[in-house]
């Protein structure tokens, strides 16, 4: 059984995780994705095509944990940061 925490995080990526280990990575994906996979037909793609199905998933993945972090992002930190700057206006 999957820790509480893997799942949850599973759930939050669509069903579908990239986790790197030393200079391996691994896909670990939800039985309903792997299924939905083989129905999309993935057996009858060249190599090419594979690779380029997979980088595109990647890459998606990647552009939706970015989009989270910003989602996620502390404002209050960014205000922090922008009482320390000096601001030049100028005076009317």
């Amino acid at each position: 059984m999957l820790d509480k925490k893997l799942k949850e995080a599973l759930d939050l990526l669509g069903g579908k995780a990239v986790i790197k280990d030393q200079e391996q990575y691994y896909v670990i994906l939800s039985l309903s994705e792997f299924k939905k996979i083989k129905k999309e037909g993935i057996e009858g793609l060249t190599k090419q095509e594979l690779v380029d199905k997979i980088n595109n998933d990647i890459a998606s993945w990647k552009v939706i944990q970015e989009e989270e972090k910003i989602e996620d992002m502390d404002l209050s930190e960014i205000s922090e940061t922008k009482s320390e700057e000096i601001r030049y206006e100028k005076a009317d």
